[in-house]
């Protein structure tokens, strides 16, 4: 198939509205996302139904936009890419369906992506084809996942969170200390802020065999933490003194968190013979995380790819440039493609 194909690309997989077009598999015509954080703030977390409900409320006005950013219109489209898992089922759906009415309307192929798996092709977009074999460190908000990858559509997970993943810890740690979500920001800026050793929280699974993760009882220790020491800080009307306080603490917290996923990624690649790593997902937006992570591969010899920030976080730009590789193979999907909540390996 021609490699400079134009497909536009869709993803509603959780509170993100996310539209794409692109060119090949590199240029950006147009990549368009909304965020529902304000939708949901009073309620204290994301609420499936009304983010459903967000996602049709704007996905059509959203591509109207991204037509208009390309200057093109619907006949210059070559195929139709959408995130069908993991996600909100219901999210999910909206997208899905949005997709699969394009592509019967267009009579032009659609294809179905794994919205963890187009993580990594971000990467692509930023610095072009990566060098195979290559170990993937996904750290979206809810997945934290090892891949080793021998090829495009040729890869194995070999490393999961058992519970929490790293972005979902760090966002519930913020909000213990009264911070809206995405927690991410504020973290990061405490870590560039602050010391990372003053206070020496638990490092989960660091020393033990295997490439899992967890970080559920980071989360609990740092409630336990809290409950005990920084009572007093509850209250926003500290301002500036709270964030005095709470700043040393959730800096030594995050650096608990890089170490684990720092640790976890450069044994693996090195027990597997990896010299060549990527890291993608929300959390790699971190400019903590990331000098850590030039550090270590300068040491170790390895070779880092990663994103800029505006990849980082859930964008349809990825998915779409996944896509493009599977579009090049006549990898296509037909009506029947269904939604699914759950990571599919």
């Amino acid at each position: 198939m021609q490699t400079s194909a134009i497909g536009l690309g869709l993803d509603t997989t959780f509170d993100d509205t996310s539209v794409a077009i692109m060119r090949g598999k590199r240029e950006i015509l147009a990549n368009l996302t909304l965020s529902q954080y304000q939708d949901h703030e009073e309620f204290g977390g994301v609420v499936p139904e009304r983010a459903s409900r967000k996602h049709l409320e704007v996905i059509n006005q959203l591509m109207t936009f991204a037509l208009q950013k390309a200057h093109l219109d619907f006949s210059g489209i070559d195929y139709i890419a959408v995130s069908n898992h993991p996600g909100l089922l219901g999210s999910l759906l909206v997208g899905l369906t949005v997709a699969k009415s394009l592509a019967y309307s267009l009579q032009c192929p659609l294809i179905g992506v794994n919205h963890v798996e187009a993580h990594p092709y971000a990467n692509v977009i930023t610095h072009g084809e990566l060098p195979f074999p290559i170990l993937h460190l996904v750290v979206a908000g809810g997945h934290t996942l090892l891949i080793e990858a021998k090829a495009h559509f040729d890869y194995k997970i070999i490393g999961r969170t058992l519970d929490d993943a790293a972005g979902e810890c760090v966002d519930k740690v913020a909000k213990m200390f009264g911070h809206q979500m995405p927690g991410g920001p504020v973290v990061d800026q405490a870590a560039l802020m602050y010391p990372g050793d003053i206070y020496d929280f638990p490092r989960p699974l660091l020393n033990k065999n295997g490439n899992n993760f967890s970080f559920s009882g980071l989360k609990t220790a740092m409630l336990r933490f809290r409950e005990k020491h920084l009572e007093n800080i509850s209250s926003k009307e500290n301002g500036k003194m709270q964030i005095l306080e709470e700043g040393p603490v959730l800096s030594s917290f995050f650096q608990s968190v890089v170490d684990v996923l720092i640790h976890k990624t450069f044994k693996a690649a090195e027990t597997r013979g990896l010299k060549n790593i990527s890291v993608s997902g929300g959390l790699a937006a971190s400019q903590k995380l990331r000098s850590a992570f030039e550090e270590e591969a300068a040491r170790e010899g390895k070779k880092l790819f990663y994103p800029p920030a505006n990849l980082c976080t859930d964008n349809a730009a990825m998915v779409t440039c996944l896509a493009a590789h599977r579009y090049e193979l006549e990898h296509f999907d037909d009506l029947t493609l269904d939604a699914f909540p759950n990571l599919i390996s």
